[in-house]
């Protein structure tokens, strides 16, 4: 009986060091895990319902032949969740095991990592297969890299999956285009000229004048001078848009001191000469002009806003040719009519009027009920 005892206890003995020396998983920890403490992928490790291979190198036959641990390098789960060195470097991956049991391309992280190519990480640490961690960032920043050294750089717009949104929050730098246009209250741009840049519109209430610049360099860097009007008493807004349909950009104003709505017919196309046209000659106190097509027959009509006479009023283009208009109001009590525009609020094809009045303190639009 003692010889028996002492048998036993040799053995057991035996085990325990067996266990020390190559591990005692297919004994204590169940068939999940090999000798070394590694998965024994002899089940679909994995879960991506594949068949799998030899992913843990012990040897035997597995049933994974997904291709995320062809190097055999796996993750233990005593240290980490499962994922091999090997990882191809091509999607975002999210992933928690260490460095020593994923290989020198891992790194212990709870939240997504991008792949790039080998680099030091904005924190300092150093990696070598190519996965960094832009969560050391900002938020609105990206960990960028050279060889030698790495570091962190704003993105104006934010970022987008470790990458600069491409939408550009722009610098800005003055560029004068004119010094002595007393009274400058309204400003448009338009390819006055037609040489296929845009030029620029004015209006001076102190100079009584509209005014354009040719856009000469066609980069905005020089600027020449016309005068498309210099006598319109109390010029407070320009416009431009191809009034007579000829093809060409015609100018529109409106002058308060004079209570005009006015066009100039550019008569040779390029801007350099116009024949002025009155539209309505008793728009009291006339401050805001805007051309739109508002009765849908293909041509450009006006809408004109009148300060004094706390209108908005629409003039259609009756011949087409900007030579005949009829009145309609849109609002003959909208007190202190300050500007107006159109553009179809509602969707539904035509075109409505938007206007904003300065002794009201209202801003309407008003809905056309327009069938074609």
């Amino acid at each position: 009986m003692i010889n028996i005892k002492y048998s036993l206890l040799g053995l057991v003995l035996l085990g325990i060091a067996f266990c020390s020396v190559g591990g005692c998983w297919p004994f204590f920890g169940g068939s999940e895990y090999d000798e070394y403490g590694y998965i024994d992928a002899s089940t679909d490790i994995d879960s991506d319902t594949d068949t799998d291979t030899d992913v843990d190198t012990d040897t035997d036959t597995d049933t994974d032949t997904d291709p995320d641990c062809t190097s055999g390098i796996c993750c233990s789960l005593l240290t980490g969740t499962y994922r091999p060195s090997t990882y191809p470097c091509d999607v975002t991956t999210a992933y928690s095991c260490t460095s020593s049991d994923c290989g020198a391309d891992a790194q212990e992280k709870d939240t997504t990592q991008y792949c790039s190519g080998t680099s030091e990480l904005c924190n300092g640490s150093t990696v070598l297969g190519g996965w960094i961690m832009v969560d050391d960032c900002a938020t609105d920043a990206i960990c960028e890299y050279d060889t030698i050294d790495s570091w962190c750089t704003v993105c104006p717009g934010g970022c987008i999956m470790g990458a600069c949104d491409p939408a550009c929050i722009p610098s800005w730098t003055e560029r004068t285009v004119e010094w002595a246009f007393d009274g400058a209250v309204s400003v448009y741009v338009a390819d006055v000229d037609g040489d296929g840049d845009l030029d620029m519109l004015g209006a001076a209430v102190m100079d009584n004048e509209i005014g354009w610049w040719e856009n000469t360099a066609g980069d905005g860097t020089a600027w020449t001078g016309h005068t498309v009007d210099g006598a319109f008493a109390g010029a407070r807004f320009v416009y431009a848009a191809d009034v007579d349909g000829d093809g060409d950009m015609d100018v529109l104003g409106a002058a308060y001191e004079d209570d005009d709505i006015t066009w100039w017919e550019n008569t040779a196309g390029d801007g350099t000469a116009w024949t002025e046209h009155t539209i309505d000659g008793a728009f009291g106190g006339a401050v805001s002009v805007h051309a739109e097509d508002v009765d849908g027959d293909g041509d450009m009509d006006v809408i004109g806003a009148a300060y004094d006479d706390d209108g908005i009023t629409w003039l259609e283009n009756t011949a087409g040719d900007g030579t005949a208009w009829t009145e309609h109001t849109v609002d003959g009590a909208f007190g202190g009519a300050a500007s107006v525009h159109a553009g179809d609020i509602d969707g539904d094809g035509d075109m409505d009027v938007i206007g904003m009045a300065y002794d009201d303190g209202d801003i309407a639009w008003w809905e056309s009920n327009c069938v074609p």
